[in-house]
């Protein structure tokens, strides 16, 4: 089992746990879903189970990942793009075929980033050494080239620098590239989602055309610290770096995972704050605890217009259907939670796994992978529960959100079971986004085994 399948797995296992009580508090939007893409995985050449959501580049072109499928010995994910085509919509192409058999990466599934000449950069939890890579992808000199991939670092089970990148990169104001890798580092192997460390935040740094990496934070998952860094980080407006980890921190509750209601299994909000020598020192400022402040926040953490974090977590809420947070720093190293979310089952969505995409005037914008319909298994014919795209709006004075569900997937060609890093949108407020499963249910049977309610996936457009 991959990475992003264990990861996976292991959120599904949780989620399963969870009971769903209540009813959701929210509007509904009358918003139409068009299918852009729809993915063959074996019977064609452009991948399967796209999961990293989507974005755009300065040209106004979408980029995204499929973590299986494409060519090659080892079929192991994708990079395409789809440009807008005022005849057919938009023109799908793949750019890039993972295959870890020549010792590339492979299972991307995290959101690319660019940066400002138009390179490509993005991370694999496998492949390379054992335990992914960070790759860039240069576009072609001459239209109709081939786009050229440079892998930048490959993470080593065998050293103590990280394994399995986990969330999309973020660039600072001087081109460096910072991101966090879910489990190693060195050190503890005791804790339950621990090999061979807790994970790190790295950051690679370019300096005469090589990028050299170093580890900012190894995490122990001990007394206050987290483990299993996941999701992405964001930067302060003093240069100070936060992040989410999946596990870990001073929560004691049995809600979240300990039978025995020991510590170590919510979750944590840290930050990273550079020194004058060049390291970095790791603050954890709030340790989830309980389904009052959510649990396992999978996803990170992205900063508002005011500067505050939001992100989402998987599990708790009055419903235990998972939340939407926001961290306010305070100052002095003192934070504030509150949740600006509660997602309450299968009317409104379930355990959101994806990031949150920023929009105008502070809405936020995201999925859950399961829930908005009357049945609570996705199937191809259960006509709903099988994940939502919303959007959450603050008042004029920020103390509520409002709720809208833009789309409820339906788990046929439409697509099912959104697992998006992040969602793009464009200058109309559309959004842009894709779904792991879904879509063309006639292709080859073996084309995406595992895929539930099956087909290989969808690229899909909401119109607001």
């Amino acid at each position: 089992m991959n990475h992003r399948e264990h990861l996976t797995a292991m959120r599904k296992a949780l989620a399963v746990a969870a009971v769903t009580i209540g009813l959701a508090v929210s509007s509904v939007c009358a918003a139409q879903e068009t299918v852009i893409h729809t993915f063959k995985g074996d019977s064609g050449t452009d991948g399967s189970f796209p999961s990293s959501g989507m974005v755009f580049d300065a040209n106004g072109n979408l980029f995204g990942t499929t973590s299986a499928g494409g060519v090659g010995e080892f079929a192991d994910g994708t990079v395409f793009e789809m440009s807008p085509n005022s005849n057919t919509g938009f023109k799908f192409q793949t750019i890039h075929y993972f295959s870890q058999a020549r010792g590339d990466g492979a299972n991307p599934g995290s959101s690319v980033v660019f940066d400002a000449a138009g390179n490509l950069y993005g991370t694999t939890p496998n492949g390379g050494n054992g335990c992914g890579i960070v790759y860039e992808l240069s576009p072609p000199a001459t239209a109709g080239g081939a786009w050229t991939e440079t892998i930048l670092h490959k993470f080593d089970s065998s050293g103590n620098d990280g394994c399995n990148p986990s969330g999309r990169l973020i660039f600072d104001q001087a081109g460096d590239l910072f991101g966090g890798t879910y489990v190693g580092g060195g050190g503890v192997t005791s804790l339950l989602f621990c090999s061979n460390g807790c994970g790190t935040t790295y950051k690679l740094h370019l300096a005469d055309g090589k990028w050299t990496e170093s580890v900012l934070h190894r995490f122990t998952g001990e007394g206050t610290d987290g483990d299993n860094p996941s999701g992405s980080l964001a930067f302060d407006a003093a240069g100070n770096l936060w992040g989410a980890t999946a596990f870990g921190g001073a929560g004691d509750s049995s809600t979240c995972g300990d039978p025995n209601g020991g510590a170590g299994q919510c979750g944590t909000v840290f930050e990273l704050s550079p020194n004058a020598d060049g390291s970095w020192t790791e603050s954890t400022r709030y340790s989830f605890k309980d389904a009052s402040t959510g649990w396992n926040p999978f996803s990170g953490v992205i900063a508002d217009q005011a500067g505050n974090l939001v992100g989402t977590t998987e599990n708790g809420g009055s419903a235990l259907d998972g939340t939407v947070f926001q961290i306010i720093p305070k100052g002095n190293g003192k934070v504030e939670e509150s949740l600006i979310h509660e997602f309450v089952g299968e009317a409104d969505g379930s355990f959101p796994q994806s990031g949150l995409t920023l929009g105008a005037a502070g809405t936020l914008y995201g999925t859950a992978y399961v829930g908005g319909g009357t049945a609570f298994t996705c199937t191809k014919d259960s006509g709903g529960g099988c994940g939502i795209v919303f959007k959450l709006t603050p008042s004029s004075d920020g103390s509520s959100w409002t709720e809208t569900i833009l789309y409820t997937f339906l788990g046929g060609s439409d697509g099912a079971i959104p697992l998006d890093d992040t969602l793009a949108l464009d200058a109309n407020g559309d959004v842009f986004g894709s779904a792991s499963s879904g879509g063309d249910f006639d292709v080859k049977k073996t084309g995406c085994p595992g895929n539930l309610p099956g087909g290989c996936g969808v690229a899909f457009e909401v119109h607001q």
